[in-house]
């Protein structure tokens, strides 16, 4: 059986979350952060070699990094679902968002946090972050004008997107940009809506924040 392997506040909520999507049967292995280091613990290390989140197993493969994952689940398990047929315009489209996601996107999300965290307050640095978001969410709100998902249709693009737009929505991660960055943002607002009201979202976030 897939065992899916999830460390809170990490981006294995994208893996439980396809995995509802897809229907698929899983084991789920839970691991806890350190709560002073917030590192994972060493239970993920025996299962990860960097230590890192998402993890799965499957047929005796190991397999990290969320991107690889969902490509692996979709080959695999997906039957056409949750991906334009290879070779469309549509499907080029969507191949562009979903690696966007962990690239142009999720660089600037994690430079806030770390600023945030560490405290760090430098003008070219802030700049730097605010230019980048500027950048990134003004083109995803034009795009999103006149779609209701990312890439067209829902796909798994959808889902390595909203990782990295939820964390700017959640007041849990700080940063110099500040608690509001998507505030004059409303074509990607209403498209946080829509994913948030997903069913299968709604089961995933019960079983992965049940709190």
């Amino acid at each position: 059986m897939l065992t899916i392997h999830h460390l809170g506040l990490s981006r294995s909520d994208r893996i439980i979350w396809l995995a509802e999507e897809l229907g698929l049967e899983y084991r789920l292995v839970k691991h806890d952060r350190d709560p002073e280091t917030f590192r994972s613990p060493p239970s993920l290390w025996e299962v990860s070699p960097m230590g890192k989140a998402p993890v799965i197993e499957d047929d005796g493969l190991v397999i990290p990094e969320s991107g690889a994952i969902v490509e692996y689940l979709l080959d695999k398990y997906g039957e056409g679902r949750l991906r334009p047929a290879a070779g469309t315009p549509e499907y080029i489209e969507y191949l562009h968002w979903l690696h966007a996601a962990e690239s142009t996107l999720m660089t600037p999300v994690l430079m806030n946090m770390i600023a945030g965290m560490s405290g760090v307050d430098n003008p070219a640095y802030n700049s730097f972050v605010h230019g980048e978001f500027e950048t990134v969410l003004g083109y995803m709100e034009g795009v999103l004008a006149n779609r209701e998902y990312i890439a067209g249709e829902f796909s798994a693009a959808d889902i390595m997107v909203a990782f990295p737009l939820m964390m700017l929505d959640s007041p849990l991660i700080p940063g110099p940009a500040g608690g509001d960055v998507l505030g004059s943002y409303a074509n990607i607002q209403a498209y946080l809506l829509r994913l948030r009201d997903r069913p299968m979202w709604l089961k995933a976030e019960a079983i992965f924040r049940p709190e």
